[in-house]
């Protein structure tokens, strides 16, 4: 029988968050959950005087509260890129942000654990990115094109060793813009009209703060911002999760029911 699994592909440490809740079903009902996250995230912290002499601890700090979060989850790998944060406007002037990057080498790398992880379905944040942030949308068109390039013969045929494999759903995941407006945060969020699918995990609500709580520096950006709100309206807006079926395109009575097409069959 053929391992099902999933590979979340992400740009910072928390933005697994929006979707933990999912993450968490999928790996409780037996599917291989990995995790693929672009960078350290570092600029989320406080900048210091001394800010490059201080990459290298605060990268090692993130990675160990990513990895903290997911052990939380149940997701089964994590892998980094091993890129820099490169801030929301892309102005961290560092060598080896996301933003400085090249495109082939990021997509080199995604489609080499595409094909070593072999998952039926990948997950990434929508174009957009939620916040705009140039890591996010960044990570959402990288990870686009690593998702349709894994299965062809001529790109990179060395990535994962000689074996191809094409991913069978591509999935976006976002907060919508007008669940930030009732919360009263600022946004953009993503247009109300790009969610297609919105998941009950009121179930796993403690799994998705306990997972947070891995980060002792916070989270930022609308995330962030929803887990620092009054616990009862917290908790409410923590048990819905939004996301968008890619590819294949879903046909409209199957956009919307949240169960027609992520691993089919499933309890």
């Amino acid at each position: 029988m053929e391992r099902l699994a999933l590979l979340a592909v992400t740009a910072h440490p928390g933005d697994e968050l929006p979707v933990a809740g999912t993450l968490t079903y999928l790996a409780q009902a037996g599917v291989h959950v990995a995790l693929a996250c672009a960078t350290f995230g570092e600029s989320t912290l406080p900048l210091l005087e001394r800010w490059e002499e201080a990459l290298p601890q605060r990268a090692a700090e993130q990675e160990h509260d990513l990895r903290c979060a997911c052990a939380r989850l149940g997701v089964a790998e994590v892998h980094l890129l091993g890129y820099h944060d490169s801030g929301a406007e892309g102005e961290v002037h560092v060598p080896g942000t996301l933003a400085r990057a090249g495109t082939l080498e990021v997509v080199r790398k995604l489609i080499g654990l595409i094909r070593a992880i072999r998952p039926q379905v990948v997950l990434t944040l929508e174009p957009g990115g939620i916040d705009r942030h140039v890591d996010h949308v960044a990570i959402s068109d990288l990870a686009t094109q690593a998702f349709f390039e894994a299965g062809n013969h001529e790109q990179f045929p060395e990535a994962g060793g000689p074996e191809i494999y094409m991913p069978a759903e591509l999935y976006y995941y976002g907060l919508p813009e007008g669940l930030l407006r009732l919360a009263g945060l600022p946004g953009p969020g993503s247009p109300e009209d790009e969610i297609k699918v919105r998941r009950d995990v009121t179930q796993f609500v403690g799994h998705k703060l306990e997972a947070a709580r891995c980060y002792r520096n916070g989270v930022e950006g609308p995330w962030g911002r929803i887990l620092q709100i009054d616990p009862r309206e917290r908790d409410h807006l923590l048990m819905v999760e939004f996301l968008t079926e890619a590819q294949p395109q879903p046909a409209y009575d199957d956009a919307i029911d949240p169960h027609s097409h992520m691993f089919a069959g499933m309890p």
